[in-house]
């Protein structure tokens, strides 16, 4: 044997020993707060035949195929519901309204994420849940027991404050590696939430942690990196020494019929691109200078479109991203596919009936997350 084929040999070897985190090797040493984090917002309402290609329904593919392509935050709204049977409380996941887009109990869409990640040992996922009836700790923590998830849960050496932002050598936060080592690899972040640190440590509320830019955005020369929650009078500069980590919106509306706001599928393409018009790689771009350090947190519609992880690749410093199914970035033609199911039949009820709980919400609610 030859020193050359020695030598490619042991590069073989020790790249398919090197350890994956989040789809690379080189994620692995970074702390959860220097990573940027792909999220796949409202990620189980889809525009799809399940939904009879809702307008209001957020992404095209449901959320195993969002893990599996790399999204590792996951966005929902939790609403208090009735058993359709029993008329028993329970809580369900619901668009705006249950009256509207109802897909069911919490505790099922969590089990699909329990399934992924007893399959998938070497990733860190994220939860954002918009707890929309402001439901205690407690009976939250019964949907993830329900869902056999809370055993996967994080939980920070303090649970209702953000520790400083961490820097090269000093990690306030663990890293991934870390996490997955000691077992805590999802983190559950719920808007508005109670810290129950005796019963439920690790369900955190979001903006103890976190803060955001503008979400509603209609116009794509408007993305911007102010902070719009938890507050909107917080500079950038003053959320960055608060330590809380940065969740960038990029979702883009369009207007509808009696002032309802849906997701703009029509421009996605330049929305979630690198540099397009409203480009999301030029947003992250832009926020990470403006605040000294790359977003912690993406939210994006129709995920696969653009596709949004390329961007989030390049800030991340990945080219080679190991362990990802490939999906199709292509746009749904949800309309063409609403002909073609009208044409028969189906259960789910009437367009025109929808269409009306769509604007009674909208004019009671004012809610686009």
């Amino acid at each position: 044997m030859n020193l050359a084929y020695l030598l490619a040999l042991a590069i073989i070897q020790s790249t398919l020993a090197e350890r994956v985190c989040n789809n690379s090797p080189k994620l692995c040493h970074k702390s959860y707060d220097q990573v940027t984090h792909l999220g796949a917002h409202d990620s189980p309402f889809l525009r799809d035949e399940t939904s009879r290609f809702s307008s209001f329904g957020n992404q095209f593919f449901n959320t195993t195929v969002q893990l599996n392509a790399g999204v590792r935050l996951l966005s929902a709204q939790i609403h208090v519901a009735s058993n359709p049977q029993t008329t028993a409380r329970e809580l369900h996941l619901c668009h705006s309204s249950c009256a509207l887009f109802d897909i069911g109990p919490v505790y099922q869409w969590l089990q699909e994420i329990h399934t992924w990640m007893d399959a998938n040992t070497d990733e860190v996922v994220t939860l954002v849940l918009v707890n929309m009836d402001s439901v205690q700790a407690t009976e939250l923590q019964a949907e993830y027991s329900k869902a056999d998830l809370a055993h996967y849960g994080y939980v920070p050496r303090v649970i209702d404050q953000a520790p400083p932002p961490s820097s090269e050598f000093n990690k306030t936060w663990p890293t991934l590696a870390d996490m997955i080592d000691k077992g805590g690899r999802l983190v559950s972040f719920v808007n508005p939430l109670t810290p129950d640190v005796a019963n439920v440590p690790y369900l955190l509320n979001e903006f103890d942690f976190v803060w955001e830019n503008q979400y509603a955005v209609m116009d794509p020369a408007k993305f911007s990196c102010t902070p719009d929650r938890p507050s909107n009078t917080t500079t950038i500069s003053e959320a960055r020494q608060s330590g809380k980590l940065f969740l960038m919106n990029h979702m883009l509306y369009r207007q509808q019929a009696f002032g309802i706001q849906t997701p703009d599928d029509r421009n996605v393409a330049d929305t979630n691109s690198w540099d397009g018009p409203g480009g999301f790689g030029t947003h992250l771009l832009s926020c990470g200078n403006e605040l000294g350090r790359q977003p912690t947190f993406v939210l994006v519609d129709f995920f696969n479109v653009g596709p949004a992880i390329t961007s989030v690749d390049n800030v991340n410093g990945i080219n080679r991203p190991l362990g990802r199914e490939y999906v199709n970035t292509e746009v749904v033609d949800g309309e063409q596919a609403k002909k073609m199911l009208n044409r028969t039949t189906k259960a789910g009820g009437s367009p025109t009936l929808a269409l009306v709980m769509a604007l009674v919400v909208s004019m009671v609610m004012d809610i686009k997350y």
